[in-house]
């Protein structure tokens, strides 16, 4: 029995049961649920299949199975892929088609010298890792790191067996190498054309912000990788990669690749039924928004964490072949800003715009699938206004600095 007034004696208690104890316990149960599902979803299909879910996998190892039996331009044909995923099990669910360049080919070459349920094991264990341990950097605090490991996209990612997480930790070194290490920024952004679409608006960012060493450094990257895997794979390589190009626009267009995975407008307006024209220019106007944005906010502000919102958002509204999946990105934005916000304060609405954005990957995917709802493109829209509204407070703030220092300017 104590002898402190009530009021007191329950202060220890309040003090125990703060706003961070609750939240981690809530991105813990997140955390449990997803990994529940994915192991259990994993151990099915092993026992089934004999491979354990991640089927967007069997296609990279499927596509190394062809190169290492010196046929590799036969990864760009889907029967192709199909056949040599039945060598795994003759009721094997039947992977996607290859559409990535021979850049991606060579990196997936060594796949196939392993079974195809320990490639994906060690693939998914070493990106997600890889991932985890980046943004770190960023968030370094301990109460965060279940809420890092709780990021829907990590779960989305190693469930559909794609390489976001490599892609992701790409883009995000280049960010933290910018300013110390330009050269470096350069070769990681270079080693993006393994999917290009995904680097598209890193050279005019980098033109725009005048950083034209990582530029440079980005550019010979990209060509040395390319002239290497056409150099390993040979001419005819090119012609037949184009081709599929053609293909993948094709099938996106009828929706032979599903819409409800992909975060695109066009997407989103093909589910609602829009015509197939109108939804490209739909697209397509978007696409000269975000450019317009990336440029502004990379000319006018210089903080990583705007810059870095700015470009991955705008990097999602470019292209019609965007997946949920490839939203592990958002994490990068998500990071900076809220390490930013934890330090210096939230803007008003930005905690929500966040959350939802953190949300997204997995609850975009769900509303995709059951109800037709295509949430990313007002996601993406939401997180470009969080950053044209942190550059404009940024360039506003340096404007009142050089007129307290300098009042005749």
């Amino acid at each position: 029995m104590t002898t402190r007034p009530a009021s007191l004696a329950r202060e220890p208690g309040r003090r125990w049961l703060d706003a961070w104890r609750v939240s981690a316990w809530c991105a813990t149960v997140l955390l449990a649920f997803q990994g529940f599902g994915f192991f259990f979803n994993a151990w099915n299909s092993l026992a089934k299949y004999g491979h354990p879910g991640g089927w967007d996998f069997l296609t990279f190892w499927a596509a190394s199975r062809l190169t290492l039996d010196g046929t590799p331009l036969d990864a760009y044909s889907w029967s192709a892929i199909e056949h040599a995923a039945r060598q795994l099990s003759p009721n094997i669910v039947q992977p996607g088609p290859w559409f990535y360049p021979p850049n991606f080919l060579l990196l997936v070459r060594p796949l196939a010298w392993l079974s195809a349920p320990v490639a994906y094991a060690l693939c998914i264990g070493v990106t997600s890792a890889l991932f985890v341990f980046l943004i770190r950097r960023a968030l370094p605090m301990r109460h965060m790191l279940v809420w890092i490991v709780a990021f829907p996209g990590l779960w989305l990612n190693a469930a559909q067996g794609q390489n976001a997480c490599l892609t992701a930790s790409l883009a995000f070194a280049a960010f933290l190498s910018m300013r110390s290490r330009p050269v470096l920024a350069g070769v990681f952004i270079g080693l993006l054309s393994i999917k290009p679409h995904l680097a598209i608006l890193f050279p005019v960012a980098l033109a725009c912000a005048g950083m034209w060493t990582t530029f440079i450094a980005a550019a010979v990257t990209a060509t040395l990788f390319t002239a290497i895997s056409i150099g390993v794979f040979g001419i005819d390589i090119v012609p037949i990669f184009l081709h599929g190009l053609s293909e993948a626009n094709g099938y996106i267009a009828s929706g032979v690749l599903p819409w409800d995975q992909t975060a695109s407008l066009f997407a989103t307006l093909r589910m609602a039924h829009v015509a197939t024209g109108p939804a490209y220019a739909a697209q397509a106007c978007q696409a000269l928004a975000a450019l317009c944005a990336v440029a502004w906010v990379w000319r006018n502000a210089k903080s990583l964490e705007v810059r870095a919102t700015a470009l991955v958002a705008a990097t999602f509204m470019i292209s019609p072949y965007i997946y949920n999946y490839d939203a592990v990105w958002l994490g990068v934005p998500l990071a900076l800003i809220a390490a930013r916000a934890l330090r210096d304060g939230w803007l008003r609405g930005e905690m929500a715009i966040l959350g939802v954005a953190w949300l997204y990957p997995q609850m975009g995917d769900l509303l995709a699938k059951h109800y037709g709802i295509g949430l990313g493109p007002l996601v993406f829209a939401s997180l470009i206004l969080v950053a044209i509204r942190r550059a404009r407070l940024e360039a506003a703030g340096a404007r009142a600095i050089k007129i307290a220092v300098d009042p005749a300017h």
